[in-house]
């Protein structure tokens, strides 16, 4: 108890020595990383520390948008950050980024900038983004997707032929099918236009329409990162994720061996759900840029640098999961196809290689291997990112009081018209409505 005691105090001191030094701005010598959570394998960040004999500081978000507010603040002098694409383009424009030192000998792995990233990833950069090339480097790459159970016939076939339509449109199928949607407002609503072959971009819609056909989805579930856990259990069907929450949910599921409750055999074979990225959809990527509040630009630089070294980038792929972005690492997985994915010491017949992995799943190497029409999300205003919360909110709320609104109008209606038996009608109608509301939970 006294060691419980000693240990707490510790964590407590070492805490507000932390945040004392993050609200004075950092030191020159320490590394202040702005990242999101588990997003970089820590063995490398002590190999850093190692080979320059400074100390690398990591601070996690949740959202761009959180990095976005916590580098305006400057409280912090964050040396390296890593954004999604579109708030890299959103900082760029507000002169908030200093350029890479693509070409300085210092940083081998830096002038290799215009050939090194996966071709479909570079000319979408080059499409889009050309103007920041050489202000941000891609860190992991994916693409907007739906994952599906396996269990019933007809799924796998709408979701193929008919991409984030299956996602909308419920008479495609000939069972009842159970759809989940992330809560995210772009994203369902970036679904919906995507469906209707509509640049996801695009401002000009009529919002009305929007708020009735996302109304007509009647997702069983709105929500986050549950969503693939509820795919792979069975418990829903369809939903609207990134490529990389797919490969997530494999990982966890091999843990949690949902393959050995499976009659189709083990690893890979046993998982009873697969992922689908539409010919139309979106990719996106997070990049590594040096924000100016950094005060050892040098040393950003040769963190940026020793990221995409190709050991370093394979290693921290290996252990976040998400789809690489070098070319010369894609090489190293292709390389090393019987390196193990996911080992399971007591029956090796569960064993999942490199090469198992990305024979079975194309997508991984490749998040656009199978698509034709792709666009990348556009920095917007928070004006249209309010329109798109009022949009979701308004099909969300139509969604969840359609069950009970015709019970509620009728009762009202009736006690009205039949003033005689208002009292008993009232009671009987509220122990409907209670039954009701609990059987929909």
């Amino acid at each position: 108890m006294k060691k419980v005691s000693i240990i707490g105090i510790i964590i407590i001191i070492f805490t507000i020595f932390a945040c004392i030094i993050l609200n004075n701005g950092g030191k020159a010598d320490a590394l202040y990383l702005l990242n999101w959570g588990e997003y970089i394998d820590e063995e490398l960040l002590i190999k850093f520390e190692e080979e320059t004999g400074v100390p690398v500081i990591e601070e996690t978000v949740t959202s761009s948008e959180t990095m976005y507010q916590k580098i305006t603040a400057g409280t912090t002098a964050y040396d390296v950050a890593i954004p999604g694409d579109y708030m890299v383009t959103k900082m760029y424009n507000e002169g908030l980024l200093y350029e890479i030192e693509t070409q300085s000998d210092l940083y081998p792995n830096l002038k290799e900038y215009a050939t090194m990233f996966n071709d479909d990833l570079t000319k979408i950069r080059n499409d889009n983004m050309s103007d920041t090339m050489t202000y941000c480097m891609p860190y992991f790459w994916g693409a907007y997707s739906m994952v599906y159970s396996t269990r019933k016939p007809d799924v796998a076939s709408v979701v193929a032929n008919n991409g984030f339509k299956a996602l909308f449109d419920r008479s495609l199928y000939t069972s009842n099918v159970n759809l989940g949607m992330y809560s995210t407002a772009r994203w369902a609503l970036s679904a919906y236009l995507m469906s209707n072959g509509i640049n996801p971009n695009e401002e000009n819609i009529d919002d009305a329409k929007a708020v009735s056909d996302i109304k007509k989805a009647s997702f069983n579930v709105w929500g986050d990162d549950q969503l693939k856990r509820k795919t792979a259990t069975g418990d829903l069907d369809v939903i609207f994720t990134q490529l990389g929450d797919f490969f997530d949910a494999v990982y966890l599921s091999l843990e949690e061996g949902l393959d050995t409750q499976s009659d189709n055999g083990l690893g890979l074979d046993g998982l009873e759900f697969n992922v689908c990225v539409p010919e139309t959809t979106a990719a996106f990527f997070d990049a590594m840029v040096i924000p100016t509040t950094s005060k050892n630009t040098a040393l950003a630089n040769k963190f940026i640098d020793f990221m995409l070294d190709s050991d370093n980038a394979y290693q921290n792929a290996l252990a976040i999961g998400y789809s690489p972005t070098l070319k010369s690492v894609i090489d190293l997985f292709e390389t090393d196809k019987d390196e193990l994915y996911f080992e399971d010491e007591e029956d090796s017949s569960r064993n999942v290689t490199l090469g198992d992995l990305c024979e079975k799943y194309p997508v991984y190497l490749n998040p656009l291997v199978n698509s034709k029409n792709v666009y990348l999300f556009e920095p917007k205003e928070s004006a249209y990112m309010t329109r798109c919360e009022t949009i979701v909110n308004q099909a969300k709320a139509s969604v969840n009081t359609e069950s009970n609104a015709g019970t509620v109008v009728c009762f009202t209606v009736l006690g009205t018209a039949l003033a005689g038996v208002a009292t008993y009608g009232g009671f009987k109608g509220y122990k409907y409505y209670k039954k009701r509301k609990k059987v929909n939970g």
